[in-house]
């Protein structure tokens, strides 16, 4: 057994290599490159979900009618104010318990209220219902909006900070960005930045 004084007379590098190999037995995590299939998978099916989006947008542009009555026009926007509550109150929940969810929460919530802002301006029909969207879009729902992505930024940065001091590489804002997953090289992709 390794006692705290003697993991505090261990070097940096020492904990940093204790840590890898600590972190390379441990059994409930499975295997990563088990996961490489999948994760190619995934990467292959994203970046053709974004790269046919292109094309669809062109379409879109070209295509959509400058007017348009929709059916189910209640219960598209109750339905997106309920998701918005949903993802509000769980980021409160979570922020309250102090989980680290609260990242995903609040990602979730800020995109939601800026696609909230965007719909609320651009279906607006009139002078007052596009003054009172604006409006509510520039003092309420954006300034939350940022506030919940700036929050969720830098507890995702602050919680790859803790974990890089137990390796010896710096943390940071620049490490969220190039740190790899679960913190292991992957055989096809580990160089790839």
């Amino acid at each position: 057994m390794v006692s705290d004084e003697d993991l505090r007379a261990m070097t940096h590098a020492e904990r940093a290599d204790l840590h890898h190999r600590l972190f390379a037995i441990r059994s409930d995590i499975p295997s990563l490159t088990e996961g490489a299939r999948r994760r190619r998978l995934f990467l292959v099916l994203v970046t053709i979900a974004a790269l046919a989006l292109i094309p669809w947008l062109v379409v879109l542009a070209a295509t959509l009618p400058k007017h348009y009555v929709a059916g189910h026009w209640r219960i598209a926007w109750v339905g997106f104010d309920t998701a918005l509550l949903v993802s509000l109150a769980l980021t409160s929940y979570l922020a309250w318990r102090r989980r680290h969810a609260v990242i995903v929460a609040a990602f979730i919530a800020s995109s939601l209220l800026t696609c909230d802002a965007w719909f609320d301006v651009t279906t607006s029909l009139g002078p007052a219902d596009v003054a009172v969207a604006v409006a509510s879009a520039l003092l309420l729902e954006l300034p939350l909006a940022v506030l919940l992505f700036v929050v969720g930024w830098d507890l995702l940065a602050l919680s790859v900070r803790r974990a890089s001091t137990t390796r010896a590489e710096p943390g940071g804002l620049a490490a969220v960005w190039k740190r790899p997953l679960f913190d292991a090289n992957i055989d096809d992709t580990s160089e790839r930045e």
